[in-house]
């Protein structure tokens, strides 16, 4: 049996999904690896989870910040999994997964078949009210067009328009991106933000050719998924065989605050410590990590994960590290908001079809984006209730808008567009520096620091700044992280 001495102790900074699951991560390693390790999380904040939060108003569900987790990524369904929470996924309701484009004031349902900006059926694409000729015509020339020769980095702007021509980048790639990435492509990294665009370029040429190849191998995929489900069902063991929805986009049944709150419950109360702010880091005089916080002592660690925003990060790193320090300023992150709306079925002029819309900003319109929530999700509100959920500019730069003002924006335009009532009510969650910008250099800025903690062993970064910032991938290099960072202590 191991001595206290040779007890080691990972502290991780930021409770986060990222820094979560990397404790979580750490704590079953460990068991695996046969190490003693004793792991803490620090947590500015009072709640874990970070803008992973689930509310609930009248009888109906509300996300403050993702509704919902990519199933082609599958590091975000394989930690629900890992959890025991398999039975708590929920799809979305596929037999109505419209979108629509505003554009000149009009709802344009986007054409069967285009997936990721890529058209792959022939007729609803040719049929398309969104798209002029001479813009269907250049988004064809994909299937004719050379691939880039030249190496270096390009922006996700830059790519659509010499791909599919400026009308797809101003009607699609810009209100996408804004939705998804409260981004501008005309400044985001392609390699950081899409690196599938660049290997289906470099793969097949065409874009358009690519992403028919691919649906092919996943079509093939999911015929064997379910021959061997099939196959399954009668071995005669008694026990059905568990399918997980196959949507693209799954949640969980209660809301995605589920997967934070069995994270933290598995953690357990001894190792979670809360409105705990981290402001530096250094070496204490036997070696070890010393972690410096706003309120009590310093603590020791043989390693640290530091999964906080990089502006946050780069504050802790200031006197460790500032060259490191001055890499993470310099990564730019926006604001965000979300206002969710209820009203009554009866009182909703159209039907509620499709799971939401995009909008250009040359709309000049202060929301982004909207969706039906009560069309995309089943079970989120009371059968005589329609939730709608609306995405607010913020520009970069701006403040966030009081909740107030959101609600009065969100309320006001959904009645210009939709022609929608006043809502029975609104709630509305504002995100000061929540979301970080991949811009051109990206890689190459995440390789320099990356490289500069190397020579600081025990000391690794984790979180959404860095390798993808969504829920997926931002569980997969948590776990990976403490997966390296045992290793490491147990050798």
């Amino acid at each position: 049996m191991e001595s206290a001495s040779q007890v080691k102790r990972v502290i991780v900074v930021g409770g986060g999904i990222g820094g979560l699951a990397a404790a979580w991560e750490l704590t079953e390693e460990a068991k695996r690896q046969g190490l003693e390790l004793e792991v803490r999380l620090l947590e500015a904040a009072d709640r874990v989870g970070g803008s992973i939060r689930t509310d609930r108003v009248d009888d109906c569900l509300i996300e403050a910040g993702p509704d919902c987790i990519v199933s082609e990524k599958p590091w975000g369904v394989q930690l629900i999994e890992d959890l025991g929470l398999a039975d708590q996924l929920a799809p979305t309701n596929d037999a109505d997964r419209r979108t629509y484009v505003l554009w000149k004031g009009k709802l344009h349902p986007l054409p069967d078949g285009l997936i990721l900006l890529v058209p792959t059926k022939v007729t609803p694409f040719i049929t398309a009210s969104l798209f002029s000729w001479p813009g269907k015509f250049r988004m064809a020339l994909d299937l004719v067009l050379p691939k880039r020769k030249t190496t270096g980095d390009e922006t996700l702007g830059d790519f659509i328009r010499r791909r599919l021509g400026h009308e797809a980048l101003d009607k699609l790639g810009e209100p996408l991106v804004a939705g998804i990435h409260s981004g501008d492509p005309e400044t985001m990294s392609v390699a950081s933000t899409f690196p599938r665009f660049l290997q289906m370029e470099q793969e097949e040429r065409s874009l358009i050719l690519a992403m028919l190849r691919r649906m092919r191998a996943a079509r093939r995929a999911r015929e064997r998924a379910a021959a061997e489900i099939d196959a399954g069902s009668g071995t005669g063991s008694g026990a059905p065989r568990r399918q997980i929805p196959r949507t693209m986009f799954v949640t969980l049944r209660s809301g995605l605050e589920e997967l934070v709150a069995e994270l933290a419950r598995r953690l357990g109360d001894e190792r979670l410590e809360l409105g705990q702010k981290v402001t530096g880091i250094g070496r204490g005089p036997d070696g070890r990590w010393e972690v410096t916080k706003a309120e009590g002592g310093p603590e020791q660690a043989d390693a640290v994960i530091l999964a906080t925003p990089a502006h946050v990060t780069a504050e802790i790193l200031a006197c460790l590290a500032p060259g490191v320090a001055e890499e993470l300023r310099e990564m730019p992150y926006v604001s965000s908001a979300t206002v969710t709306l209820a009203y009554r079925r009866e009182d909703v002029p159209i039907s509620p079809g499709g799971f939401g819309t995009v909008i250009p900003k040359g709309e000049a319109r202060r929301i982004k984006a909207f969706t039906w929530v009560t069309t995309k999700f089943f079970e989120r509100a009371p059968a005589d209730t329609v939730l709608m959920r609306c995405f607010v500019r913020v520009p970069p730069g701006e403040n966030v808008p009081s909740q107030d003002e959101l609600r009065r924006i969100a309320a006001r335009e959904l009645t210009d567009i939709l022609g929608l009532p006043e809502p029975l009510w609104a709630r509305a969650y504002r995100w000061e520096r929540a979301m970080p910008q991949y811009v051109v250099g990206h890689g190459a800025r995440v390789e320099r620091v990356e490289a500069a903690l190397a020579e600081l062993p025990g000391l690794v970064l984790a979180g959404g700044a860095y390798h993808g910032s969504g829920i997926p991938d931002t569980v997969r290099v948590g776990r990976e992280r403490a997966r390296e960072l045992v290793t490491q202590l147990r050798a």
